[in-house]
């Protein structure tokens, strides 16, 4: 039981990093200065419309970088909240979003886009399946929190080892 309070605790521990790193792509756009952002209050509510485009009405680079940034995120959630519905999880994922992106919006730091919503959702849901997938092939709940626990915290040490390595160069 010990063992697995532990890795509770890492697992949440894991998650607020990845929660503070999300605030900083999603707020801050990987800026190292509050100064350097570019200050835009501007809102889209037509899906997958992008008034800005040159010749492009669909940014899928853009749409593929939502999705895969929320996917921690349903994983996350599937790990500490693994009891709760699917559709309580994906609200909760739902709200982050719209929450980030109002947030954007009262900070004057983007466009807040409701195709941000959906892909930061999409990601979030796709997240929540591909922990259920991994429990799946590892018939086992433990072994699959486990496995994700370890690529988590290596994935997590790269990245801020990345972080600081940026902040240092500059």
């Amino acid at each position: 039981m010990r063992k697995k309070k532990r890795a509770s605790r890492l697992v949440l521990l894991l998650f607020v990093v990845y929660l503070v790193i999300l605030v900083w792509i999603i707020l801050f756009k990987l800026q190292l200065s509050i100064s350097e952002l570019d200050y835009n209050r501007s809102v889209n509510l037509i899906p997958f419309y992008y008034s800005n485009s040159v010749g492009t009405k669909f940014h899928l680079k853009e749409v593929l970088e939502n999705v895969f940034v929320f996917v921690p995120f349903g994983i996350y959630l599937s790990m500490l909240k693994g009891k709760l519905q699917f559709w309580k999880k994906a609200a909760l994922i739902f709200t982050s979003s719209l929450a980030l992106e109002t947030a954007q919006y009262i900070l004057a730091v983007g466009s807040s886009d409701i195709t941000d919503i959906i892909t930061n959702t999409i990601g979030g849901i796709l997240g929540i399946g591909s922990y259920h997938l991994i429990v799946k092939i590892l018939r086992n709940r433990e072994r699959a929190d486990n496995a994700i626990i370890v690529l988590a915290t290596i994935v997590t040490v790269l990245l801020i080892s990345g972080i600081v390595f940026i902040f240092m160069l500059n």
